[in-house]
């Protein structure tokens, strides 16, 4: 039987009336191996009501052998008229860099926002901000997407989805197409296009042929499901870096690379076409995206799809999203703190979401970048509230935010 305290917390309306007490049963049961867990019933360490459909709680729990967990959880009604929002790190030039949290939170309220609530967002490349998965932020396109990855994606009716994204972008010169391997990731195998939007050069140790392409209609930013025409400025070869400017963009391969013979007939003059089509779940009137990995549940069940390295398997700081009918649950669990909280495995944080009610949840990035922060009800400006594992908040590529009137 739950203990009246611990019911108390799910007597809110948008509350769907399900316990961690449940899910303490669900890791006993369902993956005995992970750890044993005690039964004292999870206690209560604080609870906001941040604004009109949305909640913040914090809970504690102590397994068997005194081991702590400090879960951090926000729910959002889906009936409420907020906005969930995806944003980018950048810096003063608009470039991809890492920013804390709290800092794209700011920089929304500097616009006109009232942020309620910031979450961090997915995995980062290299410490620059180049998100690993799909990042669009009001239907920009900042990085492609990942294959395999699922994505927390918000349709222009707010509707969000998680699923792999489906991507197809390709560029069609002289009436041949030649697909494009990924938007703003790092030179890797494939034809890949860069904006102005990627970190200061394009660098390869290895020659790189490069296209400019400008005259742009429409102009930039990239959308997604949009086509852009435009004109071969320039074709370089032999070059070990580009830089690109503000109203093109380039299409990059090295020059030993199979895809570069598609190029070969390409003249300066040429006309490209850009076709970039990106849906998620067949919905292709995507707003905001921001990915992540693994999927953790379907169908209100664990569900882990994929395999994650060995490292992602042990308990760490967790950060995970998901949703069910009523409302979209954002969760950051703190670890790498044994007096504090010790994390959790993914299968843990699996049967967590499950215990939320979540019909579907994905994990984020975790470990050092795991943070929440909200605004409390008659301040300004979001405020952390879990303990990051670095001591401090870490800077990330993107982040969720719940924001309240402004610009999307």
């Amino acid at each position: 039987m739950l203990n009246a305290g611990l019911a108390g917390l799910y007597n809110q309306p948008v509350i769907q009336r399900r316990s961690l007490y449940a899910f303490i049963l669900a890791v006993a049961v369902a993956c005995p191996a992970a750890a044993q867990v005690a039964t004292a019933p999870a206690r209560a360490e604080e609870q906001v009501a941040v604004a009109p459909g949305v909640l913040y709680r914090h809970v504690k729990q102590s397994t068997a052998q005194g081991e702590p967990w400090s879960v951090h959880v926000l729910e959002v009604s889906r009936n409420s008229g907020l906005d969930l929002r995806a944003v980018a790190g950048q810096n003063a030039d608009g470039q991809m860099q890492r920013n804390n949290p709290t800092a794209m939170a700011a920089r929304e309220a500097n616009n006109g926002a009232r942020v309620l609530a910031a979450v961090n967002g997915d995995y980062d490349s290299g410490g620059q901000g180049i998100s690993l998965g799909l990042s669009v932020t009001s239907s920009r396109f900042w990085t492609s997407a990942k294959s395999g990855w699922p994505v927390l994606a918000f349709r222009h009716n707010g509707e969000p989805l998680i699923a792999e994204a489906q991507q197809a972008i390709k560029v069609r010169v002289k009436r041949k197409d030649v697909l494009v391997s990924a938007i703003n990731k790092p030179v890797e195998a494939g034809l890949r296009l860069y904006t102005r939007e990627y970190p200061a050069a394009v660098k390869s140790a290895k020659p790189l042929k490069i296209v400019m392409v400008s005259r742009l209609s429409p102009a930039l930013p990239l959308a997604v499901n949009s086509t852009v025409e435009g004109r071969i400025e320039s074709i370089i070869g032999g070059a070990s870096e580009v830089s690109i400017g503000p109203d093109a963009y380039a299409l990059v391969v090295g020059e030993d690379d199979p895809a570069a013979r598609q190029l070969a007939r390409w003249r300066k003059g040429d006309k490209v076409s850009l076709k970039m089509q990106v849906s998620v779940e067949g919905h292709s009137d995507i707003r905001h995206v921001i990915g992540g990995f693994p999927i953790l549940v379907r169908g209100g069940r664990r569900d882990i799809v994929g395999e994650p390295a060995a490292s992602l398997s042990k308990r760490h700081p967790r950060t995970a999203a998901c949703y069910n009918r009523e409302k979209v649950i954002f969760t950051v669990v703190d670890g790498r703190q044994p007096d504090l909280s010790v994390g959790m495995t993914l299968e843990e944080l699996a049967d967590l979401m499950v215990s939320l009610g979540c019909e579907v949840a994905m994990n984020t990035d975790g470990g050092g970048s795991s943070v929440m922060a909200i605004t409390y009800p008659g301040t300004n400006g979001v405020r952390i509230v879990n303990s990051p594992s670095d001591g401090k908040e870490r800077g990330r590529g993107n982040a969720f935010l719940v924001v309240q009137g402004g610009q999307p």
